[in-house]
């Protein structure tokens, strides 16, 4: 699966930067500032991303880890920084999971 159903349009998982849940629907936001809404949730998202490069930040944020400049902590709080100028907040409960991993990557 290179490719993934949203809103009636296939997208690349290559374009999705990040997707944010919104209750029972989840933003996808994708390359060059453009964004979908679609009525999944980001739970049903996690699912079938889980065998991609796309990590589980907290319980509203999945990220492509592609997308990701740079990430670290301070005053106890840790945060992703992507390429396109977006900081995304690492939940407590991932954070260790998140250091490990994002460095076998």
């Amino acid at each position: 699966m290179d490719k993934i159903r949203i809103s009636k349009k296939d997208i690349s998982l290559n374009d999705i930067v990040y997707l944010e849940s919104q209750g029972n629907y989840t933003m996808v936001y994708l390359n060059n500032n453009r964004k979908e809404l679609s009525s999944r949730t980001l739970q049903i998202f996690e699912e079938r991303l889980k065998d991609y490069n796309f990590y589980r930040l907290s319980r509203s944020c999945i990220v492509n880890t592609s997308a990701i400049a740079w990430f670290g902590s301070n005053c106890k709080k840790m945060s992703v920084l992507l390429k396109n100028g977006a900081l995304l907040p690492v939940s407590r409960r991932r954070r260790k999971k998140f250091s490990t991993s994002i460095k076998t990557i």
